[in-house]
């Protein structure tokens, strides 16, 4: 029955991966291959959560789901997962679960283990290095936005100056702002990814366990990117109307790698969370 847990959290990423590929699309200048590959992720992701139902209601079937849950015990005299037979009447093993279906401990074995200090040490580097890598994020994409976005748009036939000098006030006043409060947005996200690596308390130890927080952090990317669609936006719409030759809003390479970092990001996101990367203790 486990196996058809981890089907079942294998074909959820495999659709939760579908639309975020499918912005690849998007993102990647109209590249096809997003789209193609989301259509894979989506029958992948049909295909896997099949086989879990096939294989759990299989479980279900031939007693393997009983044989499971501790303290019940097999109508046949099989014996159980807790070593009983079903001619034995076996007392229930109370055991504590994490929402990720780790077992912490059983009754009778002492307080649940806490964290140690390497987690803790293992949770601020990851947090700090990630803050400081959104950081490197920020400042790549306000120069894909500031700088090479204008330039694209201009198909090299003006310089920064020139492109910012024939720009209507009113419209380069209005992508300023909108850059302006991406920035301040961005920089708050980069904080709270700060904070959060330096909490001292117990219970941020249990809660943000290094993969948890390097998911956060990936997360926190995704968003900042996302976030980056109002400037991006206002320059491809107001700027090629102001030129003095016809000119579209395309995308520069700049902004296409940005624009693909936050859908790696946003899949890192997913695959470090939904699937269980190794089987739990019995």
């Amino acid at each position: 029955m486990r196996r058809s847990g981890d089907l079942f959290r294998w074909g959820l990423a495999c659709l939760m991966l579908a639309p975020v590929a499918a912005t690849g699309w998007f993102a990647g200048a109209g590249e096809y291959t997003f789209l193609w590959l989301a259509l894979a992720l989506v029958i992948a992701g049909g295909v896997l959560n099949a086989l879990a139902i096939v294989r759990g209601v299989k479980g279900a079937v031939t007693g393997e789901l009983i044989a499971e849950l501790d303290g019940m015990v097999m109508p046949d005299g099989s014996p159980t997962a807790g070593g009983q037979t079903g001619t034995e009447l076996g007392a229930p093993r109370q055991r504590v679960i994490l929402i990720d279906g780790t077992v912490v401990r059983e009754a009778g074995t002492g307080p649940a283990p806490r964290p140690g200090p390497e987690a803790r040490a293992q949770r601020r580097v990851i947090g700090l290095s990630a803050a400081a890598a959104l950081l490197g994020l920020i400042a790549l994409g306000a120069w894909a936005l500031a700088v090479e976005q204008p330039l694209a748009i201009a198909q090299g036939q003006l310089t920064l100056d020139e492109i910012y000098a024939v720009w209507s006030t009113a419209s380069r006043v209005a992508f300023t702002i909108a850059l302006t409060i991406w920035i301040i947005v961005a920089l708050a996200i980069t904080l709270v990814i700060t904070v959060l690596a330096l909490l001292p308390s117990v219970a941020a130890d249990r809660i943000l366990t290094p993969r948890r927080m390097l998911a956060t952090a990936c997360i926190a990317g995704s968003v900042i990117v996302v976030a980056a669609l109002p400037p991006h936006f206002s320059i491809g719409i107001s700027l090629p109307d102001e030129l003095p030759f016809m000119a579209g809003g395309v995308a520069s390479p700049l902004s296409t790698v940005f624009g693909l970092t936050g859908v790696a990001l946003s899949a890192t996101a997913i695959l470090l969370t939904v699937p269980r990367w190794k089987r739990r203790s019995a």
